[in-house]
């Protein structure tokens, strides 16, 4: 089973990729995730996707499918939630082209559908831990943490990301419309697109993705 999360900035889709990962034990492929850690690294190239990010500028195809091609050769499971990526037609294409060649497909995308003012106060309350990477949002009750500073499951330091802000939020917002309708509409001509109302408690949206699994995917 292969599966993506397509949702807009601060939508949710980290928490839910997590709650799918462990109840189907799918491999996370992150683009976000290994761009983030290419952007610790002493390299050239991690000099260049850091300021990418800190400016809320998108990272050019050639490098996201270099990082897909090195962690899909290097994991064994090849049932994938892809998070964060394809962003766009050429990547779709390029990622259908991909599981091709190992005999696989996509099997569903889910839109996780929320407002651009609730995403704006998600994005700026975000907060991760440093050390499990547990997230967590200070403006939500149900994911607000004991402390605002300390991690609740591990008691590490919680951090914001440099791109949370409203000035990043705007502009990864605004390509996410630029480059992403055109995509929902891709996967809706193959039937596979199933849009969440994703306004909802975390559990909530987790419960309406599940149910379409088991009743559509899971014989």
């Amino acid at each position: 089973m292969n599966i993506i999360l397509l949702a807009p900035p601060a939508a949710g889709k980290g928490t839910q990729a997590k709650f799918l990962e462990n109840e189907y034990h799918l491999n996370h492929l992150s683009t976000g995730d290994l761009l983030r850690q290419v952007a610790r690294e002493d390299s050239e190239l991690g000099q260049k996707v850091k300021e990418t990010l800190s400016n809320g500028n998108l990272v050019s195809d050639e490098i996201i499918f270099q990082l897909i091609d090195h962690y899909m050769a290097e994991t064994k499971n090849h049932q994938f939630l892809f998070d964060g990526f394809p962003r766009n037609i050429l990547q779709a294409q390029t990622l259908d082209d991909i599981l091709s060649e190992r005999c696989e497909k996509i099997d569903a995308v889910f839109l996780l559908d929320v407002t651009e003012e609730c995403l704006k106060k998600r994005i700026t309350g975000r907060r991760l831990c440093k050390n499990c990477g547990a997230i967590y949002n200070v403006t939500e009750p149900s994911l607000k943490p004991k402390n605002e500073s300390i991690c609740d499951k591990c008691g590490h330091e919680l951090y914001q990301r440099e791109d949370d802000n409203e000035k990043s939020f705007e502009i990864r917002y605004r390509e996410y419309k630029k480059q992403t309708e055109p995509l929902i509409e891709y996967y809706r001509k193959e039937n596979k697109l199933y849009s969440i109302d994703s306004m909802a408690k975390a559990e909530e949206v987790f419960h309406r993705i599940t149910s379409i699994i088991e009743k559509e995917m899971i014989k």
